[in-house]
């Protein structure tokens, strides 16, 4: 008993140790920071995928609170956003959970974190980003602006197209900050799962990227959007024009996707070349309305059985 509490407590130590010195190469060396920051929460998967949640718990504070004496305030940043990433894909990893739950609850660990530490920083900092931010962009364009003005190359309405292309970036704040935090979960875990398979964990596998199939109850929830976004006409800056917005940019993200597997299946059950599905990728964002259009089909009827024959199946 004795033997394997000291075994534990070394592991935590050296788990600690890792992922805090991980912190502050990111924070310290920026160029190698640029691949390090992915693997941040690498040494608390690994304890976690050992040990229960308590003790996970306790390496994941130590791990905090080693990063902030290393590297100060931008080390204690860089802990707090990557320990919960590291805990939630550590203990799922151990509770035997599939692939697709490690990466939603890697997801959304990110979400809550980077949701917190901008609140954070608007409360104790007086620092917004997001409006710091749509402010350099209208000085940008002020600028630019009085350039075109000077050679007689400002269009009509610019400072009406400006505003409105200022007002859609923050209404889409919230989708794109989502997005966002998804697409850092994916990276993170197409990085720290091998690398744990590696030290032998036992890792879920994902399905093929063709097999993808979002719920049919998502077009129901398009539908709704898209007869609110008809029958209405909310004001620009609402909390309705941010909902309608929002969840229509995502919805069609989302098909988007659904659509890429769908062509990545086509090309699979046709027996064409992988060089096919490239350039079929390539087109697809030019074309992306009708991508959006095949996947909004393909989660609601069987598309692919119409591809391969199986219409029953």
């Amino acid at each position: 008993m004795g033997t394997d509490q000291a075994r534990r407590t070394t592991f935590g130590a050296m788990m600690a140790a890792l992922f805090a010195l991980l912190a502050a190469l990111t924070y310290y060396v920026p160029i190698i920071g640029a691949v390090t920051v992915f693997a941040i929460p690498l040494p608390l998967a690994l304890y976690g995928a050992r040990y229960s949640r308590g003790p996970s718990l306790l390496v994941a504070v130590a791990g905090v609170v080693l990063s902030f004496l290393i590297a100060g305030p931008g080390g204690l940043l860089l802990a707090l956003l990557n320990a919960p990433i590291g805990f939630v894909i550590g203990d799922g990893v151990r509770t035997g959970k599939t692939k697709l739950y490690i990466f939603m609850a890697a997801g959304l660990a990110i979400l809550i974190t980077g949701v917190l530490q901008y609140a954070a920083a608007v409360a104790f900092l007086d620092m917004n980003i997001i409006a710091e931010l749509m402010d350099t962009l209208r000085a940008y364009y002020a600028q630019t602006g009085e350039i075109m003005e000077r050679f007689g190359r400002l269009p009509d309405g610019y400072d009406e197209m400006v505003n409105q292309m200022i007002l859609l970036m923050q209404t889409l704040v919230p989708s794109v900050f989502i997005l966002g935090s998804y697409l850092t979960a994916f990276i993170m875990i197409s990085i720290i799962l091998p690398l744990m398979k590696r030290l032998g964990a036992d890792i879920p596998k994902f399905g093929k990227f063709r097999s993808m199939k979002l719920p049919a109850i998502l077009l129901v929830y398009y539908a709704l959007v898209l007869i609110l976004s008809l029958v209405s006409t909310p004001e620009p800056g609402t909390m309705m024009h941010l909902i309608i917005n929002n969840a229509m940019f995502v919805l069609r993200v989302l098909f988007f996707i659904q659509g890429l597997s769908l062509l990545a299946y086509a090309v699979h059950a046709t027996g064409y070349p992988k060089w096919v599905l490239v350039i079929a990728v390539l087109f697809a964002f030019p074309l992306s309305a009708i991508v959006v259009l095949l996947g909004i089909i393909d989660t609601g009827f069987n598309l692919r059985g119409f591809i391969t024959g199986s219409k029953g199946k």
